[in-house]
């Protein structure tokens, strides 16, 4: 059983909006590309949005079920929250028209979490109604931390219904030193995911929500790899203990974290720190900074890809049970 926990797409529904004269929310589509408002630009394959293909990459790459969510360039946080709202409804209704009927791929929800009680709202209607997963959030909701309190009822929701959250940078508009070089993503990525979960450490957010699932995507961003100065912080440093009594590496168990590194040592890092269990195959797919061939690496580090899906049937609760390979 394998399956990827990591793989956007852009409902076809979505996709329609983009060839509008105004696009979404500023997001066309030109020439076979998307293109952001903020300068992000990206292919549009068709397995961005067609099922068929989507399922006939997964057969190439011996997945066999996909957790699908939005692309991550359409958090669209800075919208105003009554267009947020809005739209956070049209994606997850878009989202569970897609995998309807389809056994091998699952939905995780689109939350508008600009406006934090509409989004606990949405999200309860997208797992009890609309059947979806989980919940794909950004690592910061503007200049609003995820550890703000007014984003914690969020949190608790999804705790509270028995759904993961995956956090995932929102990768658009600029950073600053991290411009040219494609810096924004590759390093602005990982770090803004280590600022997230970093944060929601210290400020006793997993204390106070001991059944939240949090995944960390990316590998675990930086976090994973700094844990040892975040514990020297907390040893000699009033500041890192201000919410917490346990030092942050202790929380490490607490999180899932994806296999997408792109580095065997980095691979066979984690695992041994985290625990093999602690970790879910995730490929980023269709954008190019994805892994498309993610289970040859898990098995040259000698992961066992089974472990990997039973961990994540355990994560969504058993929601996963997949048929065979083209089956």
């Amino acid at each position: 059983m394998i399956v990827d926990v990591h793989t956007h797409v852009i409902p076809p529904a979505l996709l329609a909006r983009t060839r509008e004269p105004s696009g979404l929310f500023g997001v066309r589509e030109r020439d076979g590309e998307l293109t952001h408002p903020q300068g992000f630009r990206s292919p549009l394959t068709p397995d961005f949005h067609d099922a068929a293909a989507i399922l006939a990459r997964m057969d190439a790459s011996g997945i066999e079920q996909s957790v699908l969510s939005l692309s991550p360039t359409m958090f669209f946080y800075e919208r105003e929250p009554r267009e947020a709202v809005a739209f956070a409804r049209d994606v997850n209704d878009a989202l569970a028209q897609m995998v309807d009927g389809e056994e091998r791929l699952l939905a995780i929800a689109q939350l508008p979490l600009q406006a934090p009680e509409a989004a606990v709202e949405e999200l309860e209607r997208a797992v009890e109604q609309l059947g979806l997963v989980g919940a794909l959030i950004g690592t910061n909701v503007g200049e609003t931390p995820l550890d703000a309190d007014e984003l914690e009822p969020v949190l608790a929701c999804a705790a509270r219904l028995g759904v993961p959250v995956m956090l995932h940078p929102y990768f658009v508009g600029p950073k600053p030193r991290l411009e040219p070089f494609f810096l924004t993503n590759s390093i602005g990525n990982p770090l803004d995911t280590c600022i997230a979960a970093a944060r929601l450490i210290h400020a006793g957010t997993l204390d106070r929500l001991p059944e939240l699932d949090l995944v960390l995507v990316h590998g675990g961003g930086f976090l994973p790899y700094q844990l040892g100065r975040l514990d020297h912080a907390f040893d000699v440093r009033p500041e890192s203990r201000v919410a917490i009594a346990q030092p942050p590496s202790t929380y490490l168990r607490r999180l899932w974290i994806d296999t997408l590194t792109h580095s065997d040592a980095a691979l066979t890092f984690l695992a041994q720190l985290a625990g093999a269990d602690r970790l879910l195959v995730g490929t980023d797919l269709p954008y190019d900074m994805a892994d498309a061939r993610p289970l040859e690496r898990v098995r040259r580090v000698g992961l066992d890809a089974d472990l990997l899906g039973a961990s994540a049937a355990r994560l969504f609760r058993r929601r996963v049970a997949v048929a065979s390979p083209g089956a």
